[in-house]
């Protein structure tokens, strides 16, 4: 059984885990809102678990985007998404960024790969991170995040296995994928030395479900006039998507939230007191820079009300009642991997975003051209295609990267974003 024997990162766990009670504290002092504490509870049980098991010597997996967490759980192993912690990392420390930036290009990642990608490998390198018994990833989400975590477990030197998680949803594709699952529980079963308890991983898959039922409830009620949320807080529901979905503190960040955002539509409330651009961001918000979502609501009135990965695929139904197959459906729930995996002709990904801009009601879309994902950016031609051309969507291409403030500022941006909402607002 391979076993954390290196206690690496324990000082710098300690540090964020003593900030975030912190934060919940503040909130609770101030009165936030119930789903702003729970989201900080939520991160806060994941780390602690990841943390608990690097200083005692237990099961801790590396685990990259959008792999079947539920195993995880049901088998009382912690994990640590790398690209989810670095990204965290670097939002908490953007003095520090570029040094991690040198350190995982030092290693050899060139300064063109993702940027959340160079930092986790900066984090690994500088010891900051804890030392995972071994790793699990997917094929999806890109193909450098496939690569990542084969360094990372080279960097490491411990076992890895890769989820070939699936894009298409046909009967032969399941089939495989259904094989894939199977190996990887056995692959679990090895390197925690514990065997899934298969009650306990229905339990875990009914919380999930209900996870992403009120994910997908309150997606639907972003598409109300005016919205009750914005681009910020849908950053907390893909963060928690990616921790602790089949976890009761992840439902219960889930649940609170919907209630809170269910109650402001039926008083008619929107999340800024004056809604004038409805604003469909096809891509994620520049994580580096996140304030930006509140400069355009500010300066604006532009509240972001959908976004690439904030959509659930009403294709694909899952059922707790099956395990095998839930895990293998449950990556094709997200519709961005669905359909941007996919050639556009069969999962029609433009035609898609489209209606989404349609039915969201969106008078402008925006795409954050992040410039290392040359998959999604080769989507920016079609999306345009579909949203101006079809709907007549003001549509506007923001270079940039998510979270390398080198590439371009985040005052860079805010000056490209004036000279759109300008013609914009010249054209009324």
């Amino acid at each position: 059984m391979a076993i954390t024997k290196e206690l690496e990162g324990v000082q710098a766990l300690d540090s964020m885990i003593g900030k975030m009670e912190k934060t919940i504290q503040s909130l609770r002092t101030k009165g936030a809102p119930l789903s702003d504490i729970y989201f900080w509870e939520a991160l806060l049980g994941a780390y602690q678990r990841a943390h608990q098991a690097n200083l005692e010597g237990q099961p801790l997996a590396m685990t990259g985007f959008f792999v079947p967490q539920e195993l995880f759980h049901a088998m009382d192993i912690a994990n640590l998404c790398a690209e989810n912690h670095a990204t965290f990392v670097g939002q908490s420390a953007l003095d520090k960024i570029e040094q991690l930036f040198d350190l995982g290009e030092g290693y050899g990642l060139g300064n063109e790969v993702c940027s959340p990608h160079r930092i986790a490998v900066g984090l690994a390198v500088s010891r900051q991170m804890p030392r995972p018994s071994f790793i699990v990833s997917t094929a999806t989400s890109c193909d450098q995040t496939l690569k990542l975590y084969e360094v990372l477990a080279d960097l490491y030197q411990v076992p890895i296995y890769v989820v070939d998680s699936p894009f298409i949803d046909n009967e032969p594709a399941l089939q495989y994928a259904r094989e894939d699952i199977k190996q990887l529980i056995r692959f679990l079963e090895e390197q925690s030395g514990r065997t899934l308890d298969w009650a306990r991983l229905r339990e875990v898959l009914d919380i999930s479900k209900a996870t992403y039922d009120y994910w997908d409830k309150i997606n639907h009620l972003r598409m109300a006039v005016p919205s009750p949320t914005g681009g910020r807080p849908s950053v907390k529901d893909f963060s928690i998507m990616l921790t602790c979905c089949g976890q009761e503190a992840g439902l219960k960040y889930f649940r609170s939230r919907f209630e809170e955002l269910k109650e402001k539509v039926d008083k008619g409330e929107g999340y800024i007191p004056n809604e004038r651009h409805r604003v469909a961001w096809l891509y994620v918000l520049p994580m580096f820079d996140l304030k930006i979502s509140d400069w355009l609501e500010e300066k604006y009135g532009a509240v972001i009300v959908m976004d690439s990965f904030g959509y659930a695929s009403e294709e694909i139904e899952l059922d707790p009642s099956d395990p095998i197959d839930y895990l293998v459906k449950k990556p094709l729930k997200w519709a961005f991997i669905r359909q941007t995996y996919a050639p556009n002709e069969y999962s029609h990904f433009a035609e898609r975003m489209a209606k989404l801009c349609h039915d969201y009601k969106a008078d402008v879309a925006v795409v954050l051209a992040h410039w290392s994902c040359s998959q999604y950016c080769g989507t920016i031609r079609l999306l345009k295609e579909e949203i101006t051309g079809a709907l007549g969507i003001p549509f506007f291409v923001l270079d940039g990267d998510i979270m390398d403030a080198r590439v371009v500022s985040g005052a860079q941006m805010r000056a490209k974003l004036d000279e759109f909402f300008a013609m914009v607002n010249a054209s009324r």
